[in-house]
């Protein structure tokens, strides 16, 4: 969603009203009738002023209805987005052992260290705590960073009794029985790569690729995940780049009007691209994903739901700003504003128009000042 575009006529402002329509020559009743009438203009252009015309004649201002002051402020950036409800991260666990799949979590669980994955051939693997895949046998005399990561990983699920050295020890041996005897698979001693699955933290399952009772192979994809961190998603305009960056606060505004503070906790910086949904066949503008969490709990959060979100990008502080329906297209090209004066004559002013933010413009002119009185036109 864009910002507020603020259009001007190309033509420029027409200042010179028609010309008058030609009287007959009045008689004395008449007369006096013109007469009382030539006062009353004359009363209403000391009132309002009268801008120069082409010829050097001074023609009234028809449309000068209401005046206001050219202020100094901060004008704040601000763009309404669309966005979708989501869970961040994403990734999918895959059979390490083939036979027959005979369980599969249900899609929306949340699974976390010490869990059960999945069931081949009823024997489950579970999840420990770590971040490199398993790869072999652990066993007594083994040796080696993962033997490391698995001590760690078995230690933090409550099992002790061993000192996490990166050696699998006799004392490891006794932890690992204690482990398998309390899970209800075979006591061994040992750990198959097969039947444990690392994580880095807790998982949300998004979706199946195998169906149970089915056979799989090795590597066959089970499931898909996701993490469990709630989150807005953008697809931002590659353009809109600038208006974001990490740790910036933003509203959400959800699908039952509720809003909810949140703050950007990531901003692609590979741009991707797609079809365009609005002209089919055609390649979109290339996007960059933006990642919002939400500031407080208790939200009701309805996965891939529409949201708008607000986002405030950059500031300028300390500029002078007018009224847009003040702002108006010069003859001659550029913009301008109609100055009222001490004397309450109006002249138009040319001046270089900035930021257009909630019904103001950002302007700078010789002679444009605060407290400057310009016309905004009825």
């Amino acid at each position: 969603m864009s910002a507020d575009t603020v259009l001007v006529p190309e033509d420029g402002r027409e200042d010179v009203p028609p010309p008058p329509r030609r009287w007959r020559r009045p008689g004395r009743p008449a007369a006096a009738l013109v007469a009382l009438l030539a006062l009353c203009v004359a009363a209403a252009l000391a009132v309002w002023g009268v801008p120069p015309s082409p010829t050097g004649e001074e023609l009234p201002r028809p449309d000068a209805t209401a005046t206001a002051t050219v202020e100094r402020t901060t004008l704040h950036r601000e763009e309404e987005l669309d966005g979708t409800l989501g869970y961040a991260g994403g990734g999918s666990f895959f059979a390490r052992s083939g036979g027959v799949l005979t369980w599969l979590p249900g899609v929306g669980a949340e699974l976390a260290a010490g869990d059960r994955a999945w069931e081949v051939d009823g024997v489950p693997t579970l999840l420990l705590h770590g971040d490199k895949p398993a790869y072999r046998l652990l066993e007594s005399g083994s040796r080696g960073e993962d033997v490391r990561q698995f001590e760690q990983a078995l230690a933090e699920l409550g099992y002790g009794g061993f000192t996490v050295d990166g050696e699998y020890t006799w004392l490891t041996v006794e932890a690992v029985e204690r482990w398998q005897r309390d899970e209800g698979v075979e006591v061994t001693g040992t750990v198959d790569p097969a039947r444990i699955w690392y994580v880095s933290g807790p998982v949300r399952v998004t979706g199946h690729d195998a169906v149970v009772g089915g056979s799989v192979a090795p590597a066959t994809a089970l499931l898909g995940t996701s993490s469990t961190q709630e989150v807005v998603r953008i697809d931002l305009d590659v353009d809109d780049r600038d208006l974001v960056a990490e740790e910036d606060g933003v509203t959400v505004r959800l699908p039952g009007g509720e809003s909810a503070e949140g703050e950007i906790v990531s901003v692609g910086t590979v741009a991707e691209t797609g079809s365009d949904e609005e002209a089919p066949g055609e390649e979109a503008e290339p996007t960059v994903e933006v990642l919002i969490e939400l500031a407080r709990d208790g939200v009701d959060f309805l996965d891939q739901a529409p949201v708008e979100v607000e986002v405030r990008g950059e500031s300028r502080e300390d500029v002078l700003a007018a009224p847009v329906g003040a702002l108006m297209a010069l003859a001659g090209g550029g913009y301008g504003l109609s100055v009222v004066g001490d004397d309450g004559a109006v002249r138009d002013v040319p001046v270089e128009a900035g930021w257009f933010v909630d019904g103001l413009v950002e302007v700078t002119g010789d002679g444009i000042g605060e407290g400057t009185e310009v016309v905004v036109p009825g």
